[in-house]
């Protein structure tokens, strides 16, 4: 494990035994976002849409603060920062399983959400490749495009299952979509070489 993480992990120890939580907060606010799969996949999957959308925002508004209480408590750290990376894929595939289990995928066309979801675990490979590399590609204007791209992807799935919206707009997002996370994919790739490349000097 890297020297860096150990030193995190030892400080969350510290906070925890010395009943420091304000420490943790953020890190508590990210992790609670690991519970987005179990939670969400079945309310969706069943239809229960109000307490659905409830956790939706209540997920989102951890997302929201943990990085305000990092700050607020002088709590940032390298593990807050990737952890929170990985939540934030984990929380977008909670979203966006049950629209492929829901849909006939040769029917609808939501058969080339299952290239959304791939490409996403590879990004989510790449950044953690870069994490336990030590090479930290940082995050891009491109990588922010292409997660706000994501998540309208994600609301207009879910929009078109309360109102009818041709299936060719759908389509025409969803592979808008698949071109932003393959430019974000070689995006990480070339950090990842440059920043091999300069360690290597």
């Amino acid at each position: 494990m890297r020297n860096d993480i150990k030193n995190d992990f030892k400080k969350i120890k510290n906070d925890l035994k010395n009943h420091n939580f304000e420490k943790q907060i953020a890190n508590i606010l990210t992790a609670s976002r690991l519970l987005s799969p179990f939670i969400l996949i079945p309310l969706i999957y069943y239809e229960k849409l109000l307490p659905a959308v409830i956790m939706v925002i209540l997920f989102g508004l951890t997302d929201t603060f943990d990085g305000y209480f990092a700050r607020k408590y002088n709590a940032t750290s390298l593990f807050g920062k990737y952890l929170d990376a990985v939540v934030d894929k984990i929380f977008a595939l909670s979203l966006l399983i049950p629209v492929i289990l829901k849909a006939t995928l040769s029917v609808d066309g939501y058969g080339l959400v299952l290239v959304n979801i791939f490409l996403e675990i590879v990004i989510a490979c790449l950044n953690l490749y870069s994490f336990f590399r030590n090479l930290q590609p940082e995050s891009t204007i491109l990588g922010k495009i292409k997660t706000i791209f994501l998540f309208t992807l994600l609301g207009i799935l879910y929009l078109s299952r309360i109102i009818y919206i041709k299936n060719i707009y759908i389509s025409i997002f969803i592979i808008i979509t698949i071109i932003m996370q393959i430019i974000a994919i070689f995006s990480y790739i070339g950090q990842i070489k440059m920043r091999k490349l300069n360690a290597s000097v």
